[in-house]
Formats: C-alpha cells, sequence, structure tokens
C-alpha cells in the first residue's frame, strides 16, 4: 500500500456519505507517465447489509513535470461535466485543492476497465494491435472523436475554457511559443524554422469544438476479452480546451504514434483515418488547417520534452527519463523535416 493509503481512505469516508463503512483494500502509485501522478485504489464499501468493492483512480499535481504550469480544476471540470455523457471518459466526481488531504491538488475520477496500450512496435512491427483489434478499434477510436467534437460545450457549462473563435490556431500557437519560451533553451534551426512558418501560416477556424488535445495511441483504454477487443476509455484530458477539431485529428495520426508502422496510431492509415472522420463527424478537414495542425503536433513534443529537461536540469525532478529528452530531440526534428518537406517522410 502507498504510504498516502491513509489519507485517500480518510478522504473517501468523507466523500461517501451515504456509506455505513469504507476500508481500502487496494493502493498503488503508477511509475507510468510524465505528468500528473497517479493513484489506483479500491475500497471496501458498506451500505446496509451489502458490501461492494469499487475502483478509483487519483491524479495529483506533480511537484514538476511537462506541462508546467499546472492547474488540474479546469481539466476536472470537463470530465465532471462529461461524467453522464455516453462518452467513454471516466466518471470525475470529486476534486480537492486543500493541501492538508494529500498536499497537492487532485482529483477522482472512476475506474474503467481494461489496459492502455502503448506506441511501441510489437511482434508484427505494426505496434499493438493485431488485423482483428484494428478491425474493431479503428472505427470505434474514429467515431469517439467525432461524438467528442459534437458535445454541446456551451450546453455543459464548458465556456469557462474560453472561446476563441476564429483565432483557435493563434491561440494554440502563442501557448505553446509562451511554454517554450518559459523552457529557456535556444532554439536548434528545425524547431525555429517550424515556428516561423506556422507564423506565417496561422489559418482561420470557422468551428469550435471541445479539443481533447491529447488524442492518441497510449490513452485508449482497451479491453480484450472473448477474442474480441473495445474500447472501453479516453484517458489524459490534461491538455482539453476549445479550438479547431482538426487539431485532434493531427495529433492523432502524427507520427509520434506510429510506433514504426505506417498507420495513424497503430490503427489505420492517416488518409483512412482523416476519411473516416470527415465521414464520422460531417465535416471537412481543409488540408491547410491539418498541415498547420500536423506541424503544430510536432512543436508541442519538442516543447514538451524541452519542459521536462528544464524539469530535471533544475532539480526539480528525479525522473531519468526526462533527463535523456535531449537525446529524442534530432527523431522529432526528423520527423519536422518530413512533414515539411525537407526530407522524405519516414
Amino acid at each position: 500500500m502507498d504510504p498516502l493509503a491513509p489519507r485517500i481512505e480518510a478522504f473517501l469516508r468523507r466523500r461517501l456519505t451515504g456509506a455505513d463503512a469504507v476500508r481500502l483494500v487496494a493502493c498503488e502509485r503508477s511509475p507510468e507517465g510524465f505528468s500528473q501522478e497517479t493513484f489506483a485504489f479500491e475500497a471496501e464499501v458498506t451500505r446496509g447489509a451489502r458490501t461492494t468493492r469499487q475502483g478509483w483512480v487519483a491524479k495529483r499535481e506533480p511537484v514538476a513535470g511537462l506541462l508546467e504550469p499546472y492547474d488540474l480544476e479546469p481539466e476536472f471540470r470537463v470530465l465532471h461535466a462529461l461524467s453522464d455523457d455516453p462518452l467513454p471518459s471516466p466518471p470525475t466526481p470529486w476534486f480537492e485543492r486543500d493541501p492538508a488531504v494529500l498536499e497537492r491538488p487532485f482529483y477522482v475520477m472512476e475506474r474503467l476497465p481494461g489496459e492502455v496500450p502503448i506506441p511501441a512496435p510489437g511482434a508484427s512491427g505494426q505496434g499493438p494491435f493485431d488485423d482483428a483489434d484494428r478491425a474493431t478499434l479503428t472505427p470505434a477510436v474514429i467515431d469517439t472523436l467525432a461524438r467528442l467534437h459534437a458535445v454541446d460545450w456551451r450546453a455543459r457549462g464548458l465556456g469557462f475554457l474560453g472561446d476563441p473563435g476564429r483565432e483557435a490556431a493563434a491561440r494554440e500557437l502563442a501557448r505553446w511559443e509562451a511554454r517554450l519560451a518559459a523552457a529557456g533553451f535556444a532554439l536548434d534551426p528545425p524547431l525555429a524554422e517550424a515556428l516561423h512558418w506556422l507564423r506565417r501560416h496561422v489559418p482561420a477556424n470557422d468551428e469550435v469544438v471541445l479539443v481533447h488535445g491529447d488524442y492518441r495511441l497510449g490513452n485508449f483504454l482497451v479491453v480484450r476479452e472473448g477474442g474480441a477487443t473495445r474500447l472501453t476509455g479516453v484517458l489524459d484530458w490534461e491538455m482539453v480546451h476549445l479550438g479547431d477539431p482538426l487539431e485532434d485529428v493531427a495529433w492523432c495520426v502524427s507520427p509520434l504514434w506510429r510506433a514504426g508502422s505506417p498507420l495513424a496510431s497503430c490503427l489505420c492509415t492517416p488518409e483512412e483515418f482523416v476519411a473516416r472522420w470527415e465521414a464520422a463527424s460531417g465535416r471537412k478537414s481543409d488540408p491547410a488547417r491539418l498541415e498547420f495542425h500536423a506541424v503544430l503536433s510536432l512543436v508541442k513534443m519538442c516543447t514538451i520534452m524541452l519542459t521536462g529537461l528544464r524539469a530535471f536540469r533544475e532539480g526539480r525532478t528525479a525522473d531519468l527519463r526526462m533527463a535523456i529528452f535531449d537525446n529524442q530531440l534530432p527523431y522529432l526534428y526528423a520527423m519536422l523535416g518530413g512533414t515539411r518537406g525537407w526530407i522524405a517522410a519516414a
């Protein structure tokens, strides 16, 4: 059990006001992920003569991470607003800012079944999925993205995220340029050129939707049982905002998540993904907007890595994975070269 287990148990007792007894039976801190700290825990909850076992996941603000500065409350408010939606987002009942509880702000969501396949080559060289997996997951992933973009964010009370109107792309570019400047590193030529190109090609946008921001392989929760594979959840909503739906599309089809295969998020070709999303959403994918967000996706990842590298060099994290991010930047620059047409695309 994690040392914070007694505090989590006390928190559950306060929140589960209708329960006669609450006993934590499992609590583990996940070693995976680079951003928020994650705790998975289960409790036996007694109501009258009936005792059930329930599972939750807590996301806690880290001391240092890849998406600084952190504020978990907007993310919680989105997930809480979607808790009764048929989207496979985890029901998220509680947020706590009081440092006396778990030292730093956190929120709690219900634990969904499944595992998270990661974007790494499998035995077939095609990532974690076989043909049968792809046949069921491809439409599920794309239909879920279309449903997310169809959420009536105004009716859900999500206007607090700020409606960028036609300036969605400009706002995102400014957001990531500010993060890049905060990292404090001199820009290598490939990154500097990409930023210069983005500034000259900012598209206008006529539609504003709820954007997940990190919709891709590695954030899909999947259950495999009885020879069938199904999507049970979409995780990691740290980058959620209002903006251009093509931002999510470009991120999901980016070479970042292909695991050495030619397939978008190891599911289908990027062209098929875009065509299926168009059919599922009833929207058109403007090539200029899609290209802008494809380049911005790689700039985002460079920025995320430089932010982590800064945190490590300043001694605010001991995570050795962040210490080697500078060795991974040349790989991202090669992706930028392929996307921008300087070199042959991989």
